[in-house]
């Protein structure tokens, strides 16, 4: 392979990665100037929290897959962010604490929606 389709290859496997870290930053700025105040995101960052606590290898929030798991390509963490936020809302609709949550169904939609990782 000559240089020139050597980097039109690796332009083409990182165009998903570059696009993904773009919408996370993106992501990160409204949350950060619009929802980091409210009761619900606290709640479900503090789950999200507890959630990696009890299930290391499915549950990573999104922050700590992008700051201290090289591993994980960014688009890997943009999709089971998307994954995980729609667990969170399941699991904290109508709930105000961490005693509130069920737990066992917590397990049950990590277990069927997010695949472990090695």
């Amino acid at each position: 392979m000559d240089w020139s389709e050597a980097c039109a290859e690796f332009q083409k496997r990182r165009i998903p990665n570059c696009n993904a870290i773009a919408d996370m930053a993106l992501d990160n700025y409204i949350v950060m100037r619009d929802r980091v105040r409210e009761l619900q995101f606290q709640l479900q960052n503090s789950l999200a929290f507890e959630l990696e606590r009890r299930h290391p290898k499915r549950f990573i929030p999104r922050y700590s897959m992008v700051m201290f798991h090289h591993e994980i390509p960014y688009a890997t963490a943009l999709e089971r962010g998307r994954i995980q936020s729609d667990i969170l809302d399941e699991l904290t609709r109508d709930r105000a604490t961490l005693e509130q949550i069920d737990y066992e169904r917590a397990a049950q939609l990590i277990a069927t929606r997010l695949p472990a990782l090695d």
